[in-house]
């Protein structure tokens, strides 16, 4: 069984896999909290699945992704405790089974790596020769470009929707601080009405946009493109989207499990 761990700048995702399957068969969540120990994340962990019935001690090896470096010694100390092995750490060096065409592939985040993995392997699987759109709407959203070829060759940051709010309404005076939920009339009657029109109904508009110039620049159509969503904040934005996203919430976690099999060289 495999243990991998998606350290992200708020929840840190942790799943759990046969060594042959690439369905999570248990999946928990933590904070991120740069304060806590290796004693304590391990503790943590163990409370959890153990209150849950699930049994950890079949663990033979584990991969870990992080955009946080304070905390990736730390948790990547944790997975070894667990499985007794060094885990696969996704950074430079490390097999992805994918091309990343960018100007400084040690740039791009864990958790996109991760991603693209799980999408270049599904698309594989699947004999699926076109060009893909990976959304990740966590902290930020990121919305990833992999052309014909299975190659990674670009990506858009934009502030997610969470940390859209709270800068409307930190940065002024009268704005409120609106709870996230679905929206859509894009003309609000009152100023949390706005608010979400803005955010939530204007991260639908601007993913739509992407897919259409990312289609443009990879000279394909928009409807040839397979296009993947995943993250917390997915479900709020991808019902007002004209694209058609095929929603994943554990894409990250899968990725990270064809990375570890990749790295370790194990045959489907």
């Amino acid at each position: 069984m495999i243990m991998a761990v998606n350290i992200g700048n708020t929840r840190i995702s942790v799943g759990f896999f046969d060594d042959a399957f690439s369905c999570v068969k248990y999946k928990l969540e933590l904070s991120t909290d740069l304060s806590k120990t290796v004693d304590e994340y391990f503790s943590t962990v163990k409370l959890i699945t153990r209150e849950c019935g699930f049994e950890t001690d079949g663990l033979c090896g584990g991969v870990v992704s992080s955009v946080v470096p304070q905390l990736t010694a730390t948790l990547c100390e944790t997975v070894r405790r667990f499985t007794g092995e060094e885990p696969v750490l996704v950074g430079p060096g490390v097999k992805t089974g994918f091309p990343i065409k960018i100007d400084s592939p040690a740039e791009l985040g864990g958790d996109m790596v991760a991603n693209a993995a799980a999408v270049v392997s599904t698309n594989k699987e699947k004999n699926n020769t076109g060009a893909s759109v990976v959304v990740d709407m966590s902290a930020v959203t990121t919305v990833s470009a992999i052309n014909r070829q299975g190659e990674f060759i670009g990506c858009s940051i934009i502030p997610g929707v969470q940390m859209s709010l709270e800068a409307l309404h930190g940065k002024t005076a009268l704005l409120p601080n609106v709870a996230y939920s679905a929206q859509t009339v894009a003309i609000g009657k009152n100023s949390q009405e706005s608010v979400r029109s803005g955010v939530i109904l204007g991260h639908a508009m601007m993913l739509d946009g992407f897919v259409t110039r990312f289609a443009r620049e990879m000279k394909t159509s928009p409807e040839e493109m397979n296009c993947v969503i995943t993250g917390e904040y997915a479900k709020y934005v991808m019902s007002m989207c004209r694209t058609s996203f095929e929603y994943d919430e554990e894409l990250t976690l899968k990725g990270l499990w064809f990375i570890y099999r990749k790295s370790k060289d194990i045959k489907a």
